[in-house]
């Protein structure tokens, strides 16, 4: 099956919820790169930057407007961005938000289960 994300400047919806999740400490540095890897894979045409990217080797180092060109963004509301911390409170027992408590943020992830769908569906490879 072929992908069709949303990876450049002016259409970046997907690469900007990917960063979003890394961002967020919702995905490892090292989930982040496998996900350039399964794009590389499934999607026709991949952006230049993924190389860049593949070629950093830790997230202090992922500096998106100079490897990107461009800061990626994801058009939510507080609630979803809530919720996807909500997806780290259920990965990981030790997960922490600056943003949001642990029940807050899994109340957001009830109202909004498409944040998790997305999740799952943009990361396939990563069973939790």
């Amino acid at each position: 099956m072929k992908l069709k994300l949303r990876l450049e400047k002016n259409d970046c919806d997907d690469i900007g919820f990917a960063k979003a999740c890394l961002v967020a400490g919702v995905l490892e540095f090292a989930e982040f790169k496998e996900w350039i890897y399964y794009v590389v894979g499934h999607q026709d045409q991949v952006p230049a930057y993924f190389w860049d990217i593949l070629d950093i080797e830790n997230k202090f180092d992922f500096k998106p407007l100079s490897v990107m060109g461009f800061n990626p963004s994801w058009k939510h509301t507080e609630s979803e961005s809530d919720a996807l911390d909500g997806i780290g409170y259920r990965r990981w027992n030790d997960f922490v938000s600056d943003a949001v408590p642990r029940d807050l943020a899994l109340q957001a992830l009830e109202r909004n289960p498409h944040i998790e769908q997305r999740f799952r569906e943009m990361f396939p490879f990563i069973s939790w």
